[in-house]
């Protein structure tokens, strides 16, 4: 048998024994709900909100100029052409 193989049986026999003999952590759910709201009143998040719509925002406006642009160029070629 190959060692590959065998460490593998290995591996999925610990996993089986510890699934059994370990129960999942069910946390509070109002811990956790309180934990959420005090993360997102965090200065750090609001920062970090803040500096996302700033981006937004500025790639939104390069996206609609170059939108401009290339109308606008479309349109000056269409004008020398005829």
């Amino acid at each position: 048998m190959p060692q590959g193989k065998l460490i593998n049986e290995k591996l999925l026999a610990l996993e089986k024994s510890l699934k059994l003999k370990l129960q999942p952590v069910m946390p509070d759910q109002q811990f956790v709900g309180r934990l959420r709201e005090h993360l997102e009143d965090s200065q750090t998040f609001q920062k970090q909100r803040k500096l996302a719509a700033t981006f937004l925002s500025v790639a939104a406006g390069l996206l609609v100029s170059l939108v401009i642009f290339l109308i606008g160029r479309g349109f000056f070629q269409d004008v020398k052409k005829a």
